[in-house]
């Protein structure tokens, strides 16, 4: 049997992290080559017209200094402001991204 002691501490929202996990970390992940503009559009396009889901790496943003991915579906685009709606329906997030955020885009 495993004994509880007090030098194995155990954070309280520890069950949280593994049910819903929101981001990976650059722990898990490796820094993919920047897509060229006209090729992040063209698979943007694609994902939204075929109903793909996708996972975006974003690039570096100024307050945070590791990379993170997001994953779900595109569901609208504004043409009054640059922003990509992307649901993850899993997780029941809900993500607003500029596409010049952009680092990546590949299928899961």
């Amino acid at each position: 049997m495993k004994k509880n002691t007090l030098e194995e501490q155990v954070h309280p929202f520890t069950f949280l992290q593994k049910k819903f996990f929101l981001f990976n970390t650059t722990d898990e992940l490796s820094l993919l080559p920047q897509m060229p503009e006209e090729q992040l559009t063209y698979f943007l396009n694609q994902a939204f017209t075929k109903k793909r889901k996708i996972i975006l790496q974003l690039n570096q943003l100024n307050y945070d200094s590791d990379f993170t991915e997001v994953t779900g579906y595109i569901r609208s685009t504004s043409s009054k402001r640059p922003q990509i709606i992307l649901e993850n329906p899993l997780n029941r997030m809900t993500y607003l991204v500029l596409p010049s955020d952009i680092r990546h885009i590949r299928l899961p």
